[in-house]
């Protein structure tokens, strides 16, 4: 192990572990899910701003002559949240049609402002940020926080009629909206505060982690701190692996093959295969990326009627694990589905049980404008190398691929990447992938590390729960290491077992795996340290579209 990991290793234990309880959002757990008994990370002190005007006269303030985003206040009103903390909400357009909320403490401010991110192809303003748990952070009082629809109203998250022929919405969403709202919303708050945000934050999963990336990329001065959940950073290409997924999960006759006992049963099957491979049978696959496992191994034998799974289902298994592949069998995305994500798969929601939708609207609408492809049909569809060329070099400017991060670096900005190793959305491979792109690009860990922390939590879906369905609060390890330059080392989870018992593992930056000492509690976060990583590490994924250029944007902005 060289020098370098050494001494990383050492920084990271040497971390805060930190964790939080989760609230209830948009993307929380239901609520019949208890939630473990863990703690927030501090936050630095700071002292309370004061308003300079009152709330209901926000709406008489001219915000058009804002340069590029002209805005204006629709309503201001005094609301008291459940946890006694006053605000002022504001409700506004930035035009053309950018909607944002605004929540401004009226006793508690203590200068930061935060930003959260909207998921799925949003047209709606959130009033939660991801992960869910941070709301307890966010909604303290000491954040002025925002949301914004990503410029345009849309009846359904996977609807995306709104992008036809309409290359300013196609635009907004992209990417100006995040920006504009962050430039409107720092405005307001100089003008109601009587000075700018110390320090600006953005948060947010899936869609949001997408725009969180946009932001570091495109806009590096909006924000000092940004956390990008689960980041759909390949929309363009993403389009194949959902429909992929689609196809190979429905009989001729459009029947779903696979049932939720044949999804049962293998994910305790891999479960069984794969759980060990850290060193430690505990319910939870650490790093799926070394996992293997074959279902046809599951396939019922002449006279077998029950715990076994028909020779259909075991080949439809294999291609979601595999994920789509070109007719000389390379890959056209970042894999498939993460080994340990099964139980997801037969759910109402999922990319594999109605993904299509999702993705041929996308198609049609946000990336070839409502003026191609409107026959597409998803059941035939076999991409190759050229389709996908076409789909990057059309609709790339929706994607937040770019591994150059020079500029967030220099102006101070700090960064911090998550997902959940079970997330049947984002796959297992992408974010590596991203990362060691990164770290080519920067000067390799030596480079990356004074503004980049990555983390993939074992057991956990989708920016939200998971079969061990870990809470980790991110917000303050960020907050931290922005204002006190306290870099976060190891992470704390905390998880509810089956059994009731309160599980803690720590998570220590990517790559850095953990294993158990052999002494302890496995439930105790003290009972882990972490794994020496090998010199030769590396994290690329080889896929037909690495490479591949995208076009101009459909605006000028």
């Amino acid at each position: 192990m060289r020098t370098g990991w050494i001494k990383r290793l050492a920084r990271l234990a040497a971390g805060a572990m930190l964790a939080c309880v989760s609230s209830a959002s948009l993307q929380s757990q239901p609520a019949k899910s208890p939630m473990p008994p863990v703690h927030f990370t501090t936050l630095p002190e700071r002292p309370v701003v004061m308003p300079v005007m009152a709330c209901d006269a926000l709406p008489a303030e001219d915000l058009l002559t804002i340069e590029g985003a002209p805005a204006r206040i629709s309503s201001a009103t005094l609301e008291t949240r459940d946890n006694g903390v006053a605000f002022c909400r504001i409700k506004g357009m930035i035009a053309p049609q950018i909607q944002f909320e605004l929540h401004l403490p009226t006793e508690t401010y203590t200068g930061r402002y935060l930003q959260g991110g909207c998921g799925g192809a949003c047209g709606v303003i959130y009033q939660a940020v991801s992960p869910s748990c941070d709301n307890q952070t966010a909604f303290s009082g000491a954040f002025a926080v925002s949301f914004n629809n990503s410029g345009h109203v849309g009846p359904d998250a996977r609807d995306t009629l709104w992008a036809a022929h309409a290359p300013q919405l196609r635009a907004d969403f992209a990417y100006r909206a995040a920006h504009v709202t962050a430039r409107v919303a720092k405005e307001i708050i100089a003008r109601f505060y009587g000075r700018k945000p110390a320090y600006s934050y953005f948060m947010g999963c899936s869609n949001g982690g997408r725009e969180a990336m946009m932001e570091a990329q495109r806009y590096p001065d909006d924000f000092d701190g940004i956390i990008a959940g689960a980041p759909a950073l390949w929309i363009t290409p993403g389009v194949v692996r959902i429909i992929h997924e689609s196809q190979v999960a429905r009989s001729a006759d459009g029947q779903p093959i696979l049932t939720p006992q044949s999804t049962q049963l293998l994910h305790r099957a891999v479960m069984a295969a794969c759980d060990g491979l850290d060193g430690l049978k505990d319910g939870q696959i650490d790093n799926p990326r070394r996992c293997r496992f074959d279902p046809r191994t599951l396939v019922c034998k002449p006279g077998q009627r029950t715990d076994c799974v028909t020779a259909q289902q075991a080949e439809t298994m294999n291609r979601l694990y595999e994920g789509p592949r070109d007719a000389q069998g390379r890959p056209l995305f970042f894999g498939g589905e993460p080994y340990g994500s099964e139980l997801l798969w037969t759910g109402s929601g999922s990319f594999v049980a109605d993904g299509y939708q999702l993705a041929a609207n996308q198609i049609k609408f946000m990336i070839y404008n409502g003026e191609a492809h409107q026959d597409f049909d998803w059941r035939t569809w076999k991409p190759d190398a050229a389709a996908l060329a076409d789909l990057i070099e059309k609709g790339g400017y929706y994607n937040a691929s770019n591994p150059d991060l020079a500029a967030f670096k220099a102006r101070g900005g700090k960064l911090i990447m998550w997902q959940g190793e079970a997330d049947n959305a984002a796959g297992s491979w992408l974010l590596p992938d991203y990362y060691q792109r990164v770290r080519d690009a920067m000067g390799g860990f030596a480079g990356t590390d004074p503004f980049m922390r990555v983390y993939m939590f074992p057991g956990v879906y989708h920016c939200a729960g998971g079969y061990v369905a870990y809470q980790h609060d991110l917000l303050g390890p960020m907050v931290n290491w922005v204002e006190r330059g306290a870099a976060p080392g190891a992470v704390e989870g905390a998880a509810i077992l089956e059994d009731g018992t309160v599980r803690r593992r720590p998570t220590y930056p990517f790559p850095v795996q953990i294993r158990y000492t052999g002494r302890g509690d496995i439930n105790a976060a003290s009972s882990f340290a972490p794994v020496p990583i090998a010199k030769d590490h590396d994290d690329r994924f080889d896929w037909v579209g690495a490479g591949m250029e995208a076009g101009p944007p459909p605006a000028p902005y």
